[in-house]
């Protein structure tokens, strides 16, 4: 008897959609991975892609956000992380939609076209991995669809390619941006400890006019307002990150506001790392969410008017 009432109970439940939704397991995205050859890099590298939940299924095109890792990273830092599930969750909740996440193997490269030769970064990633992903996968092409973001190394090269490559992307977001002084001879001691591998990139004793070429802070100062009105920016950085990096993303900030660029920025409480990063990635994912729904809206490339307002 006790079995048949709750059996009828349970039935009921399920009528009303009550025990569905309690019971209904959250879709699932996926990563895979997949070799690239690149001529702009002169080697192969490992690039893994977030797939959203139901993407196999779909024939619908979507919009791309493009991750850099930070230092001593690899293309899987992004699922290593757990950064797939934070995605599932907010799509599931729809707070924002489905999208791929491609996260290439930087290496420490810096992501700027290196001094020695050895690798045009910079420009592989604008060129190179995208036509590679737009090629490969099921992607919405406009700049509008199209981001990137990245973490202290790599927030550093997400604002470097964006500003290089507006007419690539329309958006760019950072989290602890290893921002640097345009003049490296202000290098805390602390990050000069890395200076010396950094010859391959920069030069050692390093080479300034290529640093300042490779500079957000040199670059918010002197491209063309046009350029960068053109895209939507996000950056954050805590407020005891230990490489001060809080101070040199204040000076973005101060830099940007002085020209009237439109950006959305936030110190935050927190340090430097995977805990930073792992809290406040959500903020970024909805700032390219928003923009990409826009996009998708208007089938127009957004601009800065789809950016929160300077702050």
């Amino acid at each position: 008897m006790l079995a048949q009432a709750i059996a009828v109970l349970l039935a009921g439940a399920t009528q009303d959609g009550t025990a569905e939704a309690a019971a209904a397991p959250q879709a699932k995205g996926r990563m895979e991975y997949f070799k690239l050859d690149s001529e702009l890099l002169k080697q192969t590298l490992e690039v893994g892609v977030y797939l959203p939940p139901g993407y196999d299924e779909s024939k619908e095109r979507l919009p791309v956000l493009y991750f850099l890792h930070g230092m001593w990273g690899s293309a899987r830092k992004w699922e290593e992380r757990g950064t797939p599930a934070t995605l599932d969750a907010l799509i599931a909740k729809k707070e924002v939609p489905p999208m791929l996440v491609v996260c290439p193997d930087g290496k420490n490269s810096m992501y700027v076209n290196a001094l020695d030769g050895a690798g045009d970064w910079n420009d592989f990633l604008a060129t190179e991995l995208v036509d590679a992903i737009d090629g490969r996968y099921r992607t919405r092409t406009d700049r509008g669809s199209r981001g990137i973001n990245g973490d202290s190394m790599g927030g550093y090269g997400a604002l470097n390619v964006a500003f290089k490559h507006a007419d690539v992307f329309g958006s760019v977001s950072a989290h602890s941006a290893a921002i640097y002084p345009v003049d490296p001879e202000q290098l805390p001691d602390r990050i000069k400890q890395f200076a010396p591998q950094w010859k391959p990139v920069y030069g050692w004793p390093i080479d300034v006019p290529h640093w300042k070429e490779w500079n957000p802070l040199a670059l918010a100062e002197t491209l063309p307002e046009a350029s960068l009105k053109e895209l939507a920016i996000y950056f954050d950085c805590g407020d005891t990150d230990r490489y001060g990096f809080n101070k040199t993303n204040e000076q973005l900030h101060e830099a940007l506001k002085k020209r009237g660029i439109a950006h959305d920025w936030h110190l935050r409480s927190g340090g430097h790392g995977r805990d930073y990063f792992s809290e406040y990635v959500p903020e970024s994912l909805h700032f390219h969410g928003k923009l990409f729904a826009e996009a998708q809206k208007s089938q127009k490339p957004a601009g800065t008017k789809s950016g929160a307002a300077s702050r």
